[in-house]
């Protein structure tokens, strides 16, 4: 198997969550991102981040740039960052961006843009928090932006991924790093349907019935991944887990 195809399949997902496979805002997403992370817990050392991510469709900006900063304005209100006054760029394309600290080690950002060729506005709504922020609060925050989602209209799906250094009692125990994957698919009772695998990375994607939200990869439905990855300059294990898919960087 090919990590282009593996590439392909992960753009093929976030593409499915902007345009397509999209379930709104639910007091569901707060109960996954506490199984995700109260899971993945024994696994990883303390030092770890904590992405939240939602992304949907919210109104029309008819590729007009005074339409996109107007829109990043009213969503920068809503979601309590300071107003951005012009747009940025982003791949030579006008994004509206604003971001703001809403706790120590916790940082929310708004991101507007208008696909290529397209009438409508979609926003990204992000919380990256480093292990400095409390997870109760983390929670909090997604069940109150949650909220306001729904007050807006915002149609869209939460994605929460974790990123942080194996634990020495998992490293000691001399699995390798495809065991290691099967066991936190085991410990999240999924289904393995899809994987990955080359010299200093592994990765699955699974299907869980412990989660709800998902997206279609072909004709399978998966619901998390996970992936391993060996640093080769000093051995260590870096895990990312994702609800539905990883979205960053492993």
């Amino acid at each position: 198997m090919q990590k282009s195809w593996l590439l392909s399949i992960i753009c093929i997902s976030i593409i499915s969550i902007i345009f397509g496979w999209v379930r709104h805002a639910d007091a569901q997403g707060e109960q996954e991102a506490l199984h995700l992370l109260n899971t993945v817990k024994p696994y990883m050392t303390s030092e770890n981040q904590i992405t939240f991510k939602y992304t949907g469709y919210y109104s029309t900006c008819s590729g007009i740039d005074q339409n996109l900063l107007q829109v990043g304005k009213k969503l920068s209100q809503a979601f309590g960052t300071p107003q951005a006054e012009v747009l940025s760029e982003s791949n030579s394309h006008p994004i509206y961006t604003a971001k703001s600290e809403v706790a120590p080690g916790a940082v929310v950002t708004v991101t507007v843009a208008s696909p290529l060729g397209q009438a409508a506005c979609y926003v990204v709504l992000r919380l990256d928090a480093s292990d400095e922020a409390e997870q109760s609060e983390l929670v909090n925050w997604q069940e109150q932006a949650g909220e306001q989602l729904k007050k807006l209209g915002i149609n869209g799906q939460w994605n929460v991924m974790v990123q942080g250094y194996v634990n020495e009692q998992e490293q000691s125990g001399q699995k390798s790093s495809t065991e290691l994957v099967n066991s936190i698919a085991l410990a999240f009772k999924g289904k393995i349907v899809e994987s990955y695998k080359d010299q200093n990375t592994v990765s699955a994607s699974l299907a869980s019935k412990e989660f709800h939200s998902s997206i279609k990869s072909g004709d399978k439905t998966v619901n998390l991944q996970v992936a391993m990855h060996q640093e080769s300059t000093t051995g260590k294990l870096r895990l990312t887990v994702g609800t539905p898919i990883i979205t960053m960087e492993y």
